[in-house]
C-alpha cells in the first residue's frame, strides 16, 4: 500500500514516515505544499494521501478538490491539528475518506488505515470532534469564511487568491466585506475577533 505524506512539518512528516514504515506500509514521498503533493501524487499514484488542512499558505482541502477534479484515484485522509466539526464537514465534503485529529491515539490511525486497506469506503473519523459554533452571527458567507480561514497564514491577497482560484480584486472585495462585518480596522483586529467568536481555530 502505497502512501504518500502531506504536512508542512518535517519532524511529523518524518515521524509519519517512521511509524508507517514499522507497519509495513510503503511511503513512497513526502510533501511539504500543495504543489508538491499535486506533482507527487501525479508521479507515485498512491493508493492513500495523508495530508495536513494546514500547508503553509494553501490549504489541504483545496488540495484534494483540485485532485479529485482531476480524476485522482488516490484516497484522502486528513491529519489535522483542527478539532471542529465545521473542519471535519469541508473535508469530507471535499472527497477525503477520514479525518483524524491529531490528539487522536496512533492506534486509531494505523485503524483507519487497515479499514480503507481492506476496501471501506465509508468515511472514516478518529479523535475528539467539538461541535463548536460561533458565539456571535456575523453573517458572512462561505467564501468568506473561507477566506477569514487564511488570514493568520499571513498571505497576500493575491497569494490566497491562488489558493481559492480567485482574483486578487475579488478576495480584495471579500476582505473589505469581513472587516465590515466584523468592525475590523485591519487583518491583525480581524483574525483576533474571528478566533474569539471562533469563527476560525487558533
Amino acid at each position: 500500500m502505497k502512501i504518500l505524506i502531506v504536512d508542512d512539518h518535517e519532524l511529523i512528516r518524518s515521524g509519519l514516515a517512521n511509524l508507517l514504515s514499522q507497519h509495513k506500509y510503503d511511503v513512497v514521498a513526502e510533501a511539504a505544499t500543495s504543489s508538491q503533493a499535486s506533482a507527487l501524487i501525479n508521479t507515485h499514484k498512491p493508493e492513500i494521501v495523508l495530508v495536513d488542512i494546514n500547508l503553509g499558505s494553501s490549504s489541504g482541502i483545496d488540495l484534494i478538490k483540485e485532485m479529485k477534479k482531476s480524476g485522482s484515484k488516490s484516497k484522502f485522509v486528513v491529519l489535522t491539528m483542527q478539532d471542529d466539526n465545521q473542519t471535519l464537514e469541508s473535508a469530507k465534503e471535499a472527497g477525503a475518506i477520514a479525518f483524524i485529529t491529531k490528539s487522536a491515539p496512533t492506534d486509531s490511525l494505523l485503524e483507519i488505515l487497515q479499514a480503507i486497506t481492506t476496501g471501506s469506503d465509508k468515511f472514516l473519523k478518529a479523535g475528539k470532534i467539538n461541535q463548536i459554533k460561533p458565539s456571535k452571527d456575523f453573517d458572512l458567507s462561505a467564501r468568506e469564511l473561507e477566506v477569514l480561514a487564511l488570514l493568520p497564514t499571513g498571505a497576500t491577497a493575491n497569494a490566497i487568491g491562488a489558493v481559492l482560484f480567485l482574483t486578487e480584486a475579488t478576495i480584495k472585495t471579500h476582505l473589505a466585506n469581513i472587516y465590515r462585518k466584523l468592525a475590523a480596522i485591519n487583518r491583525a483586529q480581524a483574525v483576533s475577533i474571528a478566533i474569539e467568536n471562533k469563527l476560525i481555530i487558533n
